[in-house]
């Protein structure tokens, strides 16, 4: 298992929100898609995932009314 922290935010334009949320946490995980997936069951084959080079993960789904962000970066 790996440490990470771990940035969510959420954007909903349906609700004319202005700001997005945002949520920290830290969690000790063995797969960060099993961490996603776990939230977004039905919606996860529509999440997009991008590993950067210094290793950050980032998951997003944006269906254009809301929008959802996870931020993965190894302690």
């Amino acid at each position: 298992m790996k440490e990470y922290e771990i940035v969510a935010t959420f954007l909903n334009g349906c609700a004319g929100a202005a700001h997005p949320q945002t949520f920290f946490e830290e969690a000790a995980l063995t797969n960060t898609d099993d961490y996603v997936r776990t939230k977004h069951r039905l919606d996860f084959n529509k999440f997009s995932k991008e590993t950067q080079p210094d290793g950050h993960i980032v998951y997003t789904f944006d269906n254009g009314t809301v929008c959802y962000i996870y931020e993965f970066t190894e302690i």
